[in-house]
């Protein structure tokens, strides 16, 4: 959206709600340069309100002085402009300052031109003026606190009714949208579209205290709740009351609701925070696709932790601090030390350690993983190329997450490590998890296979992995989950997977062998090699049975 944009809808408006202006480019070029002083105003520095009361002076001077003027304005402005000149918070809230004074300005002026007109008026008239501006303060008090196209209290009277709320009761707040609410509303048209927006507020008005937030976002406030049990009825009843077909233009629509919830005791919570946690769990609702959601203030503060280690993530990077731990690979007919895999590590310098898998899943969610991938793999290269030329002649596994197959980029990526490490292609192994999410890139395991690095499938057994699928992808061992191992007395079913894995030319590696007695039932199977506690624990390169300088 442009200022020319805003300009010309603001004209619309203006004209919509009365003003007829003689020449309508003249209109519209006043109404631009209102709009260039309120857009200065905004950006000023420092922040002073005071233009806004001269902004709504102006409108009067210019004949636009109609009562739906100063609605039209408002509701444009403040929904439109931070589109235009930022949605930030501060940003938001100097607009809504210049709109308050805009509309001081705006009543004042219109005062003054009635005080001007009563003075040439008799005393009936000053009567009946009085009578206008009290109707012209009702129309804009409605204006700057409801929603012109539902005539619903908007988010500024709902966060007023929300502060005023007895601080000793509970309160449950429900945010309904419309699942897919901007394909209909492309399809439909936007007067189609606000003809269903009035329908659904018609449907919801039994619920209790409704709100129409903005676009499809509806809320309803219910007050004296005893539990959460009681929101979530009035959600069930919502999802009832839309269930049925919505005509509009000759066609009968359904909508599906999503909806966000949120219940608890007034008391020490404020209305920002209010709807910022039914946001939060509408967002749920959407993502999960489960019905209605409960905000959880638990799950609030997993999503705050991931978003922190996410922001941290690039400055450790940086710095060095993700670092490689190996676990030996032990071939089971003889105990000897075959290999190692690598396991990454953030020690955070100051914090706590944390699982490998909650930042790998970070990594993979905001696409750092690419990056942490390529640091460890070339630090596993670099090592396994240290401890070559010491005279230990190992195998280095590293884990490869499925995301990483999405880089085009990636066969040469390792390809270019190995030859900068000098480590050979055959003394690398790269691990992949799930089946289901390499089938779509055979084209890069094939690359990589190619350059002779072995492709392994990690906790086979579980997941989407299968023996059928293994035969369309370029894998050289299975790994078997460590959960297959929970079981091994029914060794049965063990020694047809690894019967199985080598009739199609694969090593296995048996992963999580805790005892002696794992370890002798899977050598007696013909298992190739094993991995776990019971065979030696992850360390640092330089503490395990393998250190730079020889045996550790």
């Amino acid at each position: 959206m442009t200022l020319d944009g805003l300009t010309e809808q603001w004209l619309r408006g203006v004209v919509a709600a009365g003003f007829v202006p003689g020449v309508r480019a003249r209109a519209r070029a006043a109404l631009r340069d209102l709009l260039e002083e309120f857009v200065a105003a905004v950006r000023a520095e420092p922040f002073d309100a005071a233009p806004g009361a001269r902004i709504g002076a102006e409108l009067v001077d210019l004949r636009m002085s109609a009562p739906p003027v100063i609605g039209a304005t408002v509701h444009l402005i403040a929904g439109r402009l931070p589109a235009v000149v930022g949605e930030d918070d501060e940003t938001r809230r100097r607009i809504l300052d210049l709109l308050d004074r805009l509309v001081t300005g705006f009543v004042a002026a219109q005062r003054d031109a009635a005080v001007r007109a009563a003075e040439e008026m008799n005393r009936s008239e000053k009567i009946h003026w009085r009578a206008v501006q009290l109707d012209l303060q009702r129309q804009l008090q409605q204006a700057v606190l409801h929603r012109p196209d539902t005539g619903l209290p908007n988010e500024q009277h709902l966060r007023r009714t929300l502060a005023e709320i007895d601080r000793g009761q509970r309160l449950g707040l429900l945010l309904i949208s419309l699942d897919r609410y901007d394909e209909l509303s492309d399809t439909l048209g936007p007067d189609n579209g606000a003809r269903l927006l009035t329908a659904i507020a018609r449907r919801l008005r039994p619920l209790g205290v409704l709100a129409h937030l903005a676009d499809d976002q509806f809320a309803v406030l219910v007050t004296g709740t005893t539990g959460p049990d009681d929101l979530i009825k009035v959600a069930d009843q919502a999802v009832r009351l839309l269930a049925g077909p919505v005509p509009i233009d000759g066609h009968d629509l359904h909508v599906t609701p999503v909806i966000g919830l949120v219940e608890r005791p007034v008391a020490g919570s404020e209305p920002d925070r209010w709807l910022h946690d039914a946001r939060l769990a509408l967002r749920w609702a959407r993502q999960d696709r489960l019905g209605p959601e409960l905000f959880d203030p638990a799950r609030a503060a997993e999503e705050r932790r991931r978003h922190r280690l996410a922001a941290a993530m690039p400055a450790a990077l940086d710095r060095g601090e993700f670092t490689l731990h190996y676990q030996p690979l032990v071939r089971l007919a003889d105990g000897a030390t075959i290999g190692v895999e690598a396991l990454a590590r953030w020690p955070r310098p100051g914090g706590r350690p944390l699982d490998p898998q909650q930042f790998i899943q970070v990594a993979e969610r905001t696409g750092l993983i690419h990056r942490l991938g390529r640091t460890l793999l070339e630090q596993a290269c670099r090592q396994g190329a240290e401890w070559r030329r010491a005279g230990h002649d190992l195998l280095v596994s590293v884990n490869l997450s499925p995301v990483q197959l999405s880089d085009p980029g990636l066969v040469a990526a390792v390809a270019d490590i190995l030859h900068r490490s000098g480590l050979p292609a055959d003394r690398l192994q790269l691990e992949i998890t799930e089946t289901g999410e390499a089938l779509p890139y055979r084209s890069v395991l094939a690359g990589l296979g190619g350059l002779g690095v072995r492709l392994a499938l990690d906790d086979f057994g579980t997941g989407y992995s299968s023996l059928a699928v293994l035969t369309a992808l370029p894998f050289t061992e299975a790994k078997l989950a460590a959960e297959l191992l929970l079981g091994f007395h029914e060794s049965g079913v063990l020694g047809l997977i690894i019967a199985a894995c080598h009739e199609m030319g694969m090593t296995v590696t048996a992963e999580g062998i805790e005892t002696a007695e794992q370890e002798q039932t899977l050598r007696a199977l013909g298992c190739d090699h094993g991995q776990g506690y019971h065979l030696g624990r992850p360390a640092p390169a330089g503490k395990g049975r393998f250190c730079s300088g020889g045996d550790g």
